[in-house]
């Protein structure tokens, strides 16, 4: 299917094309014109959006891609601008889908005997790399969860950035004003960036054609009530042109006010609604229960749960204003899981019962309480190919249901663990039948 790059964002909020099938359309990375001396260079898949932007001085480049597109990124730049200068580049945030790029541009530098770009970031972006090399093998798991990408290899080497912006700052090393603003929000290190006389934004990950993805169960605290304000100071500040972090361009006041505002709306609701809840003295596991997104917000193409989940953005409030503990005083100190298992499996009768007990939930379209019984069978009894097998089913129905790329990825890593299990030597066959009755 081909796709209407320049009309992606009017194509979808006009229900003419679904959000996931606009992506679907794309190149790999296609180019087109933002502003004046601007270009967008948008990508397919994971890969964060690139904005190029030109003056009488050079280029300026707001992220550069990630490790599977950056390559064809800067060879769309220089398709588009052969000779100037790189200048600078400004990281928006420090997630990999948008830094990664930064070694080749600097040796595009050096092979046209041109000075380093200046490196402009957040001063929080420093401490977010040393974490990630810190925590390289643990965050290449969770991204090979969560994206479902087996061969996934976390990056552990990272540029240091020249200039370090707090609040806010004013670009010299190019000639046109270019005003960088931070803001909360999926990260502590974000800015957005501002060019009032081409009113054109570049926001990075403060909007990505999704509902916020402000709870990631799998990584750093995010910033709901702060990414909301920021949202409102965008639109504020008048734009003509939204450049967000993925997905198509926003072209013309009123759209960018309609898309920006119901997000802000979004995220204010989910705050407050969360805030009200912990204040009212209950406990915190069950507050996401009790907190749904405003109906009038809940069919937006522009704001579909398609990679998070407002339910994780409510624990991840939760955690932010009340720390870890649910509030149950036996997940205080909590015995291991598969101790617990073993015993509830004892007073059940054994293992089996609590499988059979899951396929009937499942039957009843009791999902989340079948996946408690599976995950109970399994950790009681972890050689059981039968057990196996009901966790690898449950999941599989659980899967289906969900919409959010964060649920999927990790129903998806438990079926592919259960069948690990059930494929071990001379298991194969008869856990296949197991599986199927």
């Amino acid at each position: 299917m081909k796709v209407d790059v320049a009309n992606g964002a009017q194509d979808v909020m006009e229900r003419r094309i679904r959000i996931e099938d606009w992506f679907r359309g794309l190149p790999v990375v296609t180019r087109l014109d933002v502003a004046p001396d601007a270009v967008t260079i948008i990508c397919r898949g994971l890969s964060g959006n690139v904005t190029a932007i030109r003056d009488a001085e050079g280029l300026v480049l707001c992220d550069t891609g990630a490790i599977d597109t950056c390559e064809t990124v800067l060879a769309s730049v220089r398709e588009w601008e052969p000779d100037a200068p790189i200048r600078a580049v400004i990281y928006t945030h420090g997630h990999f889908d948008h830094v990664a790029g930064m070694p080749l541009i600097d040796r595009d530098a050096e092979a046209r005997g041109a000075p380093r770009p200046v490196l402009v970031a957040h001063e929080n972006a420093p401490r977010r790399f040393e974490r990630y090399r810190r925590t390289g093998p643990f965050n290449e798991r969770i991204n090979i969860r969560q994206y479902s990408r087996p061969g996934f290899r976390w990056p552990t080497e990272f540029r240091e950035p020249d200039v370090l912006v707090r609040k806010s700052h004013r670009l010299a090393e190019v000639g046109e004003a270019i005003e960088l603003r931070h803001g909360m929000g999926e990260t502590d290190d974000h800015m957005w960036v501002w060019l009032p006389k081409r009113r054109l934004a570049v926001i990075g990950d403060f909007y990505t054609w999704a509902a916020p993805n402000a709870g990631n169960p799998q990584k750093a605290q995010r910033y709901v009530i702060e990414w909301a304000e920021t949202l409102r100071a965008i639109v504020a500040a008048g734009p003509e042109v939204v450049v967000p972090g993925h997905g198509p361009v926003i072209f013309g006041r009123e759209a960018i006010a309609s898309v920006l505002g119901d997000i802000a709306a979004w995220l204010e609701s989910l705050h407050d609604q969360t805030l009200a809840l912990l204040n009212s003295g209950i406990r915190p596991s069950d507050i996401p229960h009790r907190v749904a997104p405003p109906e009038h917000l809940s069919d937006l193409p522009w704001l579909k749960n398609n990679y998070d989940d407002p339910e994780f953005v409510v624990r991840a409030m939760c955690r932010l204003y009340g720390g870890w503990w649910d509030g149950n005083p036996a997940h205080l100190k909590p015995a291991p899981d598969d101790e617990l298992a073993r015993e509830i499996a004892l007073a059940a009768g054994g293992a089996d019962r609590l499988a059979r007990r899951a396929d009937s939930l499942a039957k009843e379209g009791r999902l989340r309480l079948a996946c408690h019984f599976a995950e109970f069978a399994a950790q009681a009894a972890p050689s059981d190919l039968g057990a196996q097998a009901t966790r690898a089913r449950i999941y599989d129905q659980r899967l289906k249901a969900e919409s959010g790329q964060m649920a999927k990825g990790v129903f998806r890593d438990a079926i592919q663990e259960a069948e690990s299990r059930i494929a071990s030597p001379g298991g194969e066959l008869r856990a296949r039948s197991v599986k199927m009755k």
